[in-house]
């Protein structure tokens, strides 16, 4: 059967796999069956990997063809800096008019501390009949305003109903909710006015509103008369709630006590699911104390995931007194297997397989296991490694299955040691599935050849993405073949560098200065992703010129005057320019 003679239903089917921008590109001019069928199905529209030109030309096929707006389930907007899809998008088109949307999201690099976009966008929700998902991990947006819509799974900033005063407080509806902060008192509103979750995930939780009534917790506590405790912070009761609904709870990098946490999962009988990672945590290293817990208070509970870090490091005959009440047959028969690790200046205990997808290995990290969790894939969920030069040894313990990035760093002592990697790419290759890996870092401190790094690259055919946060020195230029491999692979290159000088001049920023800048556009001339300091126009018209693939490019200003050039030209280019200014000192 030829392409034309397939089916529309077909068409229908793969078109639900397809971004809306690709569609009309591939079969706007196919002819007029397919003009019409692509203007008549539901769409998805994500503007996230989309060129800015191609980003205006859809939106002028969408001003042209107004009845689209009512096709579009799924929106993504993306705010890059100064290249803004989120104001330029909500210019031409109200989002009321996308009657049909079920899922929308606004992506930004930056907080939204002014609240305007929010205050813009907030009244527009209401008037979605069909939005079941609201993602926004930069923004604060008032409950009275997610409370008078249909969305049951919320991502954003912060959530707390409008008012601490109960009598003002709205109640919603949504059954799912990730915030990237939240403090103990804020979690007690969210759970007494919002009844129905069934799932919540925290990426920053205190049981302390201290840190963050520097910004907002003042104004709270003047404007409804809240009561502060004597360390400042607000009291909290979370004996009267009891979220029987409530499945799911995650709470990563939370700054808590056991004595809490036994307070607020005591709320949950129903719970399932409970991860947590904790810091400063050695209280909570208590395999009694939790046992009694979960007995009594949540018999439903089946996946239990913790990783519990402390600053200080426990002799190994301590850790074994605390870790042998672990091993018993409570822990065995729910499958809940314990290990724990120490280096210099901390310890962590955590629950196997590791859940999380981050982990860091330094030199004289050392494991420790019971032979019952021999055979378990241990890292298997860890999807970003950073690993230290000296951590990379013959050791079978350690293996990385499913990295994605990897980030080769090195300790102080040893930054100018520019052997330290030499000899060890077989052991690399024994600790982490190179395959997989996308991205590669290489930190400021980070001793590597030319040669070596080339060899590295070689053993990770998906790389795509590289950041290099020290000096490109003369060597790279001459060894034509890692320029060749860069020049084919990598898409993404972030050469910026985040370190300053804290002591002598802690505002001044050293900086990556790209010496060569013709090597560097040569090399680079297939990177449609760029992070680079720029001190002069004419360097960065010369990479907008010889780097035609570009489709976001960030700069940081080392002075005032390219700063002010940027502010007057940046949207002038077919591409997304994301600029700041910060000053600098060359390196």
């Amino acid at each position: 059967m030829k392409f034309e003679q397939l089916p529309n239903e077909i068409f229908v089917e793969c078109f639900q796999y397809l971004n809306a921008p690709d569609i009309f590109y591939s079969f706007d001019r196919l002819n007029y069956r397919f003009y019409i069928l692509i203007r008549n199905i539901h769409l998805h529209l994500n503007f996230e990997q989309v060129k800015k030109p191609l980003f205006d030309e859809f939106c002028q096929i969408i001003r042209i063809n107004p009845k689209i707006k009512r096709n579009i389930i799924y929106l993504k907007l993306l705010n890059i800096g100064n290249g803004e899809q989120i104001e330029s998008f909500l210019s031409l088109f109200p989002l009321n008019e996308f009657i049909c949307l079920r899922s929308l999201s606004f992506i930004s690099n930056v907080f939204d501390y002014t609240g305007q976009k929010q205050e813009q966008v907030s009244p527009m929700l209401t008037l979605l009949p069909d939005l079941y998902r609201f993602y926004a991990p930069k923004w604060k947006i008032e409950a009275e305003a997610i409370s008078k819509t249909k969305i049951q799974v919320l991502t954003l900033w912060k959530y707390c109903p409008t008012s601490f005063h109960p009598i003002l407080a709205v109640t919603s509806s949504f059954t799912s909710l990730r915030i990237l902060f939240c403090s103990a008192c804020e979690l007690q509103l969210i759970l007494n006015y919002t009844p129905m979750l069934k799932y919540i995930k925290i990426d920053r939780f205190t049981e302390y509103d201290k840190p963050y009534d520097i910004h907002y917790g003042m104004q709270y506590n003047m404007k409804h008369n809240m009561q502060c405790s004597a360390d400042g912070s607000y009291k909290y009761d979370f004996s009267k709630i009891c979220a029987v609904r409530l499945k799911q709870l995650h709470l990563d990098h939370s700054v808590t006590s056991f004595e809490f946490i036994e307070q607020l999962l005591k709320c949950f009988p129903n719970l399932k699911i409970f991860s947590i990672v904790a810091i400063s945590a050695r209280n909570m290293i208590d395999a009694d104390r939790w046992q009694r817990l979960i007995k009594f208070s949540l018999p439903l509970l089946r996946v239990f995931n913790f990783n519990f870090g402390c600053y200080d490091s426990e002799s190994y005959d301590n850790m074994l007194i605390k870790l042998s009440p672990f091993q018993t047959d409570f822990w065995y028969q729910h499958n809940w297997y314990i290990t724990y690790a120490i280096d210099d200046e901390s310890t962590s205990v955590y629950t196997i397989p590791y859940s999380f997808t981050h982990y860091t290995l330094t030199p004289t990290m050392k494991k420790y296991s019971s032979s019952s969790t021999n055979g378990l894939n241990e890292f298997d969920n860890v999807k970003s490694l950073s690993l230290f030069a000296g951590a990379i040894r013959d050791d079978s313990s350690w293996y990385f299955r499913n990295i994605q990035s990897i980030s080769l760093a090195s300790t102080e002592n040893h930054r100018n040691e520019d052997n330290e990697y030499e000899f060890k790419i077989e052991h690399l290759k024994k600790m982490v599935n190179l395959l997989n890996i996308t991205r590669l870092e290489i930190t400021e401190r980070c001793g590597i050849k030319p040669e070596l790094l080339f060899e590295i690259l070689k053993q990770m055919p998906n790389i795509s993405s590289l950041i290099l946060k020290k000096k490109i020195v003369s060597s790279f230029y001459t060894n034509h073949e890692l320029c060749e491999f860069l020049n084919k692979k990598i898409k993404m290159l972030d050469y910026t560098n985040p370190y300053y000088y804290p002591y002598n001049c802690p505002y001044y920023y050293q900086y990556n200065k790209i010496q060569d800048i013709d090597w560097f556009c040569k090399t680079f001339s297939n990177v449609e992703d760029l992070h680079c300091h720029i001190d002069n126009v004419d360097d960065v018209l010369l990479i907008l010129t010889k780097c035609s693939k570009l489709s976001i490019i960030k700069i940081e200003c080392v002075n005032q005057s390219i700063f002010t050039w940027f502010k007057l030209n940046a949207r002038t280019f077919n591409v997304y320019i994301n600029y700041e200014l910060k000053s600098y000192r060359t390196r």
